[in-house]
């Protein structure tokens, strides 16, 4: 009897091990739970399924190729557009962001500006004054040391944030746009998407111009 409570645990456990290697499982999270696994290419085994989730957020973060292709069968995605008629609502965002980055970088390169003004002056205050002479008159050598201050600060604002400009740029783009990107041009399921049709080659052309195709 204990013989064959054995064999009946072993089998028991087999079959069990044999039901939790039949599910699909993520290749990038490599959980096995969700309702939005999906076949977007050509791979198999355990590189075969992938959340929707997971695949878009991988589209989003990795290179222009990830978009619209498999990284390791260079199948192309079978894509589905769903792209809005107007998408003002994505610049207007695009460029809040971007005026909101530079108008930090400008208030922080005043900040370090103030900062190194202050310091300037408790060390070498009374020198200055002398140098320039206004011994007697401290309210215009402050009015002067503002003046200069703000200036200089000015320009340095402006100068930095024209330098970061491209950056600013790049990093919305990577982040935001093509995050929205992924979800007007939807991989599909290759096991379930026998009836949606091609992309239409304005769409092509639109994800080539942006490397994403």
């Amino acid at each position: 009897m204990d013989r064959e409570a054995l064999e009946r645990e072993i089998e028991e456990r087999g079959s069990e091990e044999s039901s939790v290697q039949d599910q699909p499982q993520c290749r990038i999270c490599l959980d096995t739970g969700g309702d939005d696994m999906i076949a977007p290419c050509h791979c198999r085994g355990t590189q075969k399924y992938v959340h929707r989730s997971c695949l878009d957020h991988w589209r989003s973060t990795k290179e222009g190729f990830a978009f619209a292709h498999c990284t390791e069968c260079r199948a192309v995605f079978v894509l589905r557009a769903n792209v809005p008629p107007d998408r003002w609502w994505l610049r207007l965002k695009f460029q809040l962001l971007v005026v909101r980055d530079h108008t930090v970088i400008f208030f922080i390169v005043q900040l370090v500006v103030m900062m190194l003004a202050m310091l300037v002056y408790k060390f070498y205050g009374e020198e200055l004054r002398e140098m320039f002479e206004y011994e007697d008159h401290p309210y215009a050598f402050y009015a002067m040391s503002i003046m200069a201050v703000l200036l200089v600060g000015l320009l340095y604002g402006f100068f930095i944030a024209i330098i970061c400009g491209q950056r600013i740029h790049e990093r919305h783009y990577h982040v935001l746009a093509k995050q929205e990107l992924t979800k007007e041009y939807i991989v599909e399921d290759r096991e379930k998407s026998e009836s949606i049709p091609e992309l239409d080659s304005s769409h092509i052309m639109e994800l080539r111009m942006l490397g994403l195709y």
